[in-house]
């Protein structure tokens, strides 16, 4: 049955999706308690990204969004990184942006090497066309269960949880991340591994 079918992917996809926040809330648990260990592998940046950005294809199509990946001058780039807990990073990046970002929008990826305060960076930027974040919140992005109530976006869109784990994840790497926006106009951050 058609119907019933339809019905039951939503139940997958929202089961999904607990498990997912019941998962972030417990690896927030085990940063907090300093419990969280990673498995450094070197990974080759490029196709890493190129295929996490690939996720996103059909939500993309979907959208009518302009998704792009940019690696000039970081081909082959390798760094130590724990996969499994490095790609939560990206990904849960890339979700808001495309979250956040109306049809015929773009969301851009850039992977290049920086140096800052003279030691050398990889750097990961994920730019988009969205609503941008009030300059007020900005401060308060990355903190724990912190919402936005952006034009066009009612607060509440989301648990508060995953951009704190995305600093908590950048911090486990011994890296950084930023955050620069304008409403209306869209939101860029920035990982510096």
């Amino acid at each position: 049955d058609h119907e019933r079918q339809k019905n039951y992917r939503i139940i997958w996809r929202n089961s999904e999706r607990i498990l997912r926040l019941v998962n972030q809330l417990m690896d927030i648990r085990k940063i907090d308690k300093g419990q969280m260990s990673l498995v450094f592998r070197e990974t080759e940046m490029t196709g890493f990204i190129n295929d996490l950005c690939e996720t996103f294809t059909e939500q993309a199509n979907k959208k009518q969004i302009t998704l792009q990946f940019h690696h000039e001058g970081a081909d082959h780039l390798k760094l130590w990184v724990d996969p499994v807990n490095f790609d939560k990073i990206i990904l849960n990046i890339l979700s808001n942006a495309f979250k956040f970002t109306s049809a015929h929008g773009q969301v851009r990826v850039t992977l290049e090497k920086v140096s800052e305060d003279g030691r050398p960076y990889a750097a990961v930027r994920v730019e988009d066309t969205g609503c941008g974040i009030a300059e007020k919140d900005l401060p308060f992005v990355f903190d724990r269960f912190y919402q936005t109530a952006t034009e066009g976006q009612p607060a509440g869109q989301g648990s508060g949880i995953g951009l704190h784990l995305v600093r908590e994840y950048a911090k486990l790497h011994e890296g950084k991340v930023t955050v620069e926006s304008r409403t209306g106009e869209g939101t860029a951050f920035t990982l510096y591994i």
